[in-house]
């Protein structure tokens, strides 16, 4: 089990790697790093089973991605950003796609209280679960921008809505904030019934902002009136 959890690790700091340089690439962005992405290994002895491992695991690979989300809602140029999201989105779609794979030919069955034991798909299982809870934190911190990219590639639907299903099939290795998560994003992709209260505050926040920015663009500055030359009777009110 410790050598799976060290496996894990190496190569969820690769894929974390890849998106910040992505980012980097793309938005010219600097990167700091105060210390290790991942938390020194914990030993084997300090988890009962390999679950709660993986929970722990796909915790701190939660805090990665505030980190990816606070990187991209820095960027304030629009067509950037867009360009931005849709390199991240179609390797996350790709990754989903791969380990999907994986799980069907393994004959592998999510429900509220499985965990699988062969190693591959123990990967399959956190890449799926870990770049749905990703592309499902952008989808709703920037749902403007994402949408627009969905419609020009209606290919991704079908992977988005079985991950978003598969991930809820798969909750009770997930923490209550990402499970509230992927219930909005159902909701906002319009996967399930939207709730009579539903409502996502970072759609109106981030809207509006571009909306500012467009307003700033577009608005045409003042002329000013020139004053013909020459003596000039001015208006004096009784």
């Amino acid at each position: 089990m410790f050598q799976w959890f060290q496996s894990r690790i190496h190569r969820r700091v690769f894929v974390y790697v890849v998106i910040v340089m992505t980012l980097t690439a793309i938005a010219h962005a600097q990167v700091e790093t105060d210390g290790p992405i991942i938390s020194e290994p914990q030993k084997s002895g300090e988890y009962k089973s390999d679950e709660e491992l993986f929970k722990k695991l796909f915790a701190q690979r939660r805090k990665d991605h505030i980190e990816v989300i606070q990187t991209l809602l820095k960027m304030d140029n629009y067509e950037r950003l867009y360009k931005m999201i849709t390199v991240l989105a179609e390797k996350i779609m790709e990754v989903i796609a791969s380990s999907k794979n994986v799980i069907e030919k393994a004959g592998f069955v999510p429900d509220n209280s499985s965990f699988p034991k062969d190693t591959n798909v123990k990967d399959a299982l956190s890449s799926i679960l870990e770049n749905t809870a990703l592309f499902g934190d952008i989808i709703l911190h920037l749902p403007d921008i994402t949408h627009r990219i969905l419609k020009m590639q209606q290919g991704w639907n079908l992977t988005i809505h079985w991950s978003l299903n598969f991930t809820n099939q798969m909750r009770h290795l997930l923490n209550k904030s990402t499970n509230t998560m992927i219930h909005l994003v159902k909701q906002e992709m319009n996967i399930t019934e939207r709730d009579p209260s539903y409502f996502n505050p970072y759609r109106s926040a981030i809207h509006a902002g571009y909306q500012r920015e467009d307003t700033v663009k577009k608005k045409k500055p003042v002329k000013k009136e020139k004053r013909k030359k020459g003596p000039q009777i001015a208006k004096i009110e009784l």
